[in-house]
């Protein structure tokens, strides 16, 4: 089946990775920025590039290697629409269950894997999540008998020699996918030597709820249940009667990682400081309209001026100290 990309469209995609990595979120730019242009020009439809089987392995090859759960989500939300074309593919099973393994959809990952396998039983890489996916489920037999596969077709492979070992092992799903591909690079991350260990944390939380923490979480903010988890947790918070939006950019396995003891801070300082509207330079006021938190422990805040119509972000922590400092009426 021919490509809307052309093979210098490909050329440019493959130019940047390099023997170091890969510059993964300017790639997946790039493709956005080719499917509008080409939408735009009338050369093909959204409709066509999405079910475009190469767009749609370039375009999970780039998010997923971006390793962010924001970037997963995008390829869960983009595949399914090229699925009717990626019959015999295993890249595109492998791409699409890795994806939906990082987003916690654990049964549709391992579904997917399965199909790869028996799509294209000689691509190695998908018999990796067939282990993995297995392993968690229970069979470990399963597990290391789809080792066993992979290395019949990748002899002396790192990844499966090191699964292998973990599923004996009994790893947890994220202890198993806390890994690079390269040895070297796989040991600096073992060592706590590499600076995006951080990074490679915050993606793999998001695989699996800790239903302790997740009921901790509820706890902490009087909630019987979430309004939204997919992509993005949110619910209304109510700060001097006042329902502010709360947003947090992961799913229910993110939130349920994030420390206990942290969110009650966060929580303090929106329960205790008067942060719910801002004076503005014009003598105006600034209302706050909903709080952002991130993976990496950032705090958003977000304001709108119903007078001017403007809306804008400042960090919570920043926000209480000047809070914190701004001279008070006398009593």
């Amino acid at each position: 089946m021919t490509s809307l990309l052309s093979p210098a469209d490909i050329a440019e995609l493959e130019a940047f990775e390099d023997e170091n990595g890969g510059y993964y979120h300017k790639m997946a730019a790039w493709l956005d920025n080719f499917i509008q242009a080409g939408v735009e020009a009338d050369r093909f439809t959204e409709a066509e590039a999405k079910a475009d089987l190469q767009i749609a392995l370039w375009y999970a090859y780039a998010n997923n290697n971006a390793d962010d759960y924001a970037c997963y989500w995008k390829t869960v939300q983009w595949l399914p629409d090229s699925e009717a074309n990626a019959h015999g593919c295993g890249a595109w099973y492998y791409r699409y269950s890795v994806a939906l393994m990082y987003c916690g959809l654990l049964e549709e990952a391992r579904h997917y894997a399965e199909a790869g396998a028996h799509e294209e039983p000689d691509y190695p890489w998908v018999w990796l999540q067939v282990a993995k996916l297995r392993s968690h489920f229970g069979d470990k037999d399963g597990a290391l008998a789809a080792v066993e596969h992979g290395l019949e077709l990748v002899p002396g492979d790192y990844e499966f020699s090191t699964l292998c070992l973990e599923i004996e092992e009994g790893a947890t799903l994220e202890q198993m996918e806390y890994h690079f591909i390269k040895p070297d690079d796989d040991r600096q991350l073992q060592e706590g030597l590499d600076p995006n260990a951080d990074n490679k944390l915050q993606a793999i939380s998001c695989i699996r709820v800790n239903e302790a923490g997740l009921m901790g979480f509820r706890m902490l903010f009087k909630l019987k249940e979430l309004e939204h988890t997919r992509p993005y947790c949110t619910f209304h918070y109510p700060i001097q009667r006042h329902d502010v939006q709360m947003v947090f950019y992961m799913n229910e396995a993110g939130l349920s990682k994030i420390r206990l003891d942290w969110l009650k801070q966060q929580k303090q300082l929106l329960d205790e400081s008067s942060l719910l509207s801002r004076p503005e330079p014009d003598g105006s006021r600034a209302m706050l309209q909903a709080v952002l938190f991130y993976l990496d422990y950032q705090v958003m805040l977000v304001y709108w001026n119903p007078e001017t119509d403007e809306e804008f972000m400042l960090p919570l922590v920043e926000a209480a100290a000047a809070e914190a400092e701004r001279p008070k009426p006398c009593a």
